[in-house]
């Protein structure tokens, strides 16, 4: 992504007697720069726009590609070798002084502008990025359930940096062996180049292909795009054998072109990507890149003409620290605006902010870095400096992260109900419990989002019952030796009632309660797809689960689940259709019926309009306005899952809405209680609807 001047430059032509290469200045490649950060940029402003716009990212991948691994196998061309320090020099002069003054301004920024509850995840962020391994953090928390509806941090955009670094720390290695062995066998090093470049790229290739189901993940690790640099390495190999002629280079440019923004405009977040679909923008990169081959006549046409112009050539020069800073300036600026989404006076101000900021880096950062020579003494202070940039924004941040994190515990261990916190209870249509005024609120809106209900603490949220069977203890509360046993089944949503079932059992030794939940599995027989793959192993455990019921036969199965909207929204996963869902519901609730084994659903919660916790830390004095009508606050189509029961006579369907919303509204606070973590409800309040929710599941 980032690549300087001096790289910028392609073999034309060999001396035979020599084995040296005339080299010309490829302008039009800082045009294609610019286009791909374009892209980036508008995607992250007005994703409707151009909701494919992420391809930037892929096209900056193969023209890296093309650059770095150009000049490296340029020089094992001319030595026969490569001078490995030499290069990792080059790159961190190129890359780490930019990045780390955005790091430590971030940083700056986070503390002055962002709530102490974010802060902590956003140092930790920091860090990765600072240590390149920002990809796979992104990685491992797509695939959490828990980090489903958390906010983007300001650095998140350094994973296409960590994914660069991570593959340069490798294809210098593969290339230089490539070159011993082209010595050893007094063979030909581009052959082998070639052939080295050539087989990571494909192995890469194959694994994006069979990996990029798993969506979320595989658009950030390393091995799924491998062959995106490979295959502009690839063509940097072969560059100098190439003639096309004019009406090739036709096809090639503005075909390529067409292709780019193709993918910009048509694709989305739901493809499966990156795998085979990437194939469009990066082949079309290659084109671009092709057709800009320096011939014997008219080198300097078409495209390669257009994207050598001003002012998009000077926006190549400025695009490495363009992408740097353009995201954290979006992030922070949605957070002071306290907006989903700037307006457009707003993105006006963030397009000019990131320009300025990116014309001073470029100047007074990287130019004057890039410059300095890189042997002998100077190489080892160039070395000394990479580990100072790469260990100052983690130092930097140490203190402050301590900080804010021991204030969220200390806040986290203040959440105590007591009688100023009626909580559900004030809203109790029969015997109503004042608040008193004045209260603090539980949990403190900075730690709301982690007041988690007891499935979620001893990692109950993931039962498998293929390791954790119905008759075992696992997940089990109350005593072994009780009579009773309520079963606890389905998704997130009826997780979050786990602490009150506990709470039930330790009062009433007659009965047990197992809480076999799996967060984003709700109990229905039909999985949920995303970017049209079916989540098959919802449907696996809950068949399984279903099996283990009918065996055990206990005296209460209890269920709920997230609405569709939620699922869309926060997970993009979905269902063919309405009615698939409710006949889903309904074929694992009749066999249900049919054994006798007592059903209740409790009917799905409000949906806050806004998150709650994040608005209620900016406005602590303003609870109303983090508030929800009650009309926006369900779906237009109910609940499938309620719909279901009551399409099976005698299942029992439980309704707590009377117990967290007015008649008009779903107030964020009630009875000095925060009443949503994210689309769940707040262990601390679920914890006062136990009253309402144990009559109505027929326990007292």
């Amino acid at each position: 992504m980032a690549v300087s001047a001096a790289e910028m430059t392609v073999p034309i032509a060999r001396v035979v007697d020599t084995g040296q290469f005339r080299t010309a200045p490829r302008r039009d490649i800082q045009g294609l720069r610019a286009l791909a950060v374009g892209l980036v940029v508008v995607y992250h402003l007005r994703p409707g726009f151009l909701p494919g716009g992420f391809v930037g990212v892929d096209v900056f991948f193969v023209i890296s590609g093309f650059l770095i691994i150009g000049t490296l196998t340029g020089e094992i061309r001319r030595t026969g070798t490569l001078k490995l320090l030499d290069f990792y020099a080059r790159r961190i002069r190129r890359l780490l002084p930019a990045s780390s003054v955005v790091l430590l301004a971030t940083v700056a920024a986070t503390l002055l502008l962002m709530p102490i509850s974010r802060q902590p995840s956003i140092f930790s962020e920091i860090l990765t990025s600072a240590l390149n391994v920002q990809n796979w953090t992104l990685a491992w928390s797509s695939t959490d359930y828990a980090h489903a509806t958390a906010s983007a941090s300001p650095v998140q955009h350094f994973w296409s940096l960590s994914v660069e670094e991570q593959f340069y720390l490798v294809i210098p290695l593969v290339l230089l062996l490539s070159a011993r062995q082209a010595t050893r066998r007094m063979s030909s090093a581009p052959h082998f180049a070639f052939a080295a470049v050539w087989l990571v790229t494909v192995v890469s290739f194959v694994f994006s292909v069979l990996y990029a189901n798993h969506h979320g993940a595989a658009y950030f690790i390393t091995p799924t795009r491998m062959w995106e640099l490979g295959l502009g390495g690839l063509v940097a190999i072969v560059f100098h054998r190439l003639r096309p002629g004019r009406g090739l280079r036709l096809l090639l440019g503005w075909g390529g072109l067409a292709a780019v923004l193709l993918s910009a405009m048509t694709f989305s977040t739901d493809l499966a990507f990156p795998g085979w679909i990437a194939l469009l923008p990066t082949l079309g990169t290659v084109g671009l890149l092709v057709a800009g081959v320096p011939g014997r006549r008219n080198a300097d046409h078409e495209t390669v003409r257009v994207l050598g112009r001003q002012p998009l050539h000077y926006l190549g020069d400025i695009s490495y620290s363009l992408y740097l800073w353009h995201w954290p300036v979006i992030v922070l600026l949605l957070e002071v605006t306290q907006r989903a989404e700037l307006d457009w006076a707003q993105v006006l101000f963030a397009v000019v902010l990131s320009f300025v900021l990116a014309a001073a880096s470029k100047h007074l950062v990287e130019d004057p870095f890039r410059r300095r020579r890189a042997a002998g003494r100077r190489r080892r202070g160039t070395y000394l400096l990479g580990a100072a940039l790469v260990a100052l924004p983690a130092l930097v941040i140490v203190a402050p992260w301590q900080t804010a994190q021991a204030q969220l515990d200390a806040l986290a261990g203040a959440a105590v109900l007591n009688s100023a916190h009626p909580g559900a209870m004030a809203l109790d249509p029969v015997d109503p419990r004042p608040a008193r005024a004045g209260a603090a609120l539980v949990p403190d809106p900075a730690v709301a989002a982690a007041d988690l209900p007891l499935a979620d603490r001893p990692s109950c949220n993931t039962y498998d019952i293929a390791e954790l069977p119905v008759a075992g203890q696992a997940c089990t509360y109350g005593s072994p030796a009780a009579p009773k046993t309520m079963v606890l089944v389905g998704d997130s949503h009826a997780a979050q009632f786990s602490t009150v079932l506990a709470e039930y059992v330790g009062r009433n030794p007659d009965w047990r309660a197992k809480i076999m939940v799996r967060n984003g599995c709700p109990f229905n027989d039909v999985s949920p797809s995303i970017g049209g793959n079916q989540l098959s192993s919802c449907t696996e455990q809950n068949r399984a689960e279903l099996a283990g019921i009918l065996a055990t036969r206990p005296d209460l199965v209890i269920t709920s689940a997230m609405s569709p909207e939620s699922y869309r929204k926060d997970l993009n996963w979905t269902w063919e259709s309405r009615r698939i869902m409710v006949d889903g519901y309904r074929a694992l609730l009749n066999p249900l019926r049919d054994a006798r084994i007592p059903v209740t659903v409790i009917r799905e919660i409000p949906r806050a309009a806004v998150p709650v916790p994040a608005c209620l830390e900016r406005n602590r004095q303003r609870h109303e306005v983090c508030d929800t009508p009650r009309a926006v606050a369900f779906p237009p189509g109910g609940d499938p899952l309620a719909e279901a029961a009551s399409q099976v006579p005698g299942i029992g369907v439980a309704d707590l809405t009377n117990w967290i919303c007015t008649p008009e509204t779903c107030p964020a606070v009630v009875g000095n209680v925060v009443v949503h973590r994210d689309n769940h409800l707040t262990d601390s309040y679920v914890r006062t609807l136990y009253e309402p929710l144990v009559t109505q599941l027929g326990l007292r």
